[in-house]
């Protein structure tokens, strides 16, 4: 499976997102320096804690014109529920079928390594649900699954995560790829990417 490249034009793409809408990476062409993290979702505690450090800095990132697209294989109606309490207030998209990862290059693990990803995964996700509108969304995007495909679906979403920044043009300028419990990048270092990889004409790195 070939990763999405740097100095390449970035896979288009239209998503559900949790407000209601859609989003379009194109809709950023022009205006917007774009980082698309493709996460393990809301059910993941560990994509939580990540989420919290986005939120932390997200100013700076607003600051550098950067906007940030959480993409997760979660299912529309329990992410819609899961952060009705506390919007986020960036785009939050569902691929539940994994296609886009796939169309980035983001695959499944090893049967091991998924198999212990998912185990750990799946053990936090109500531990630290939070509200009880935060634990039904969780609830919701594992029992709207049958046994079957529930079991299927905690074992093949211990994808890779990636983050690819997206210049203002729609070419990836930069990528970060890490394992699924391996942690991300704070706002605050990404936005001093976008400084180093966006800033002036300079080609990619």
């Amino acid at each position: 499976m070939r990763v999405a490249a740097i100095g390449e034009n970035a896979p288009l793409f239209v998503l559900p997102a949790i407000d209601g809408g859609t989003v379009a990476l194109d809709r950023y062409r022009g205006s917007r320096h774009v980082i698309v993290w493709f996460s393990r979702g809301f059910t993941c505690a560990f994509c939580r804690n990540y989420i919290d450090r986005i939120l932390d800095g997200y100013d700076t990132l607003r600051a550098c014109e950067t906007e940030l697209i959480q993409v997760a294989p979660n299912l529309l109606e329990g992410a819609r529920e899961f952060f009705a309490p506390a919007p986020l207030p960036y785009p939050f998209v569902c691929d539940p079928d994994k296609r886009l990862y796939a169309v980035y290059g983001l695959g499944s693990l090893g049967a091991l390594e998924a198999t212990r990803a998912a185990v750990v995964s799946f053990s936090h996700a109500f531990a630290t649900g939070g509200s009880g509108a935060q634990i039904r969304g969780a609830w919701l995007d594992v029992v709207n699954r049958n046994f079957l495909r529930r079991l299927h679906h905690h074992a093949s979403s211990a994808l890779e995560q990636g983050l690819f920044l997206v210049d203002k043009q729609g070419v990836i300028r930069h990528r970060i790829i890490v394992g699924p419990l391996d942690p991300i990048p704070g706002a605050a270092v990404l936005a001093d990417l976008v400084m180093t990889y966006c800033a002036g004409d300079s080609p990619p790195a």
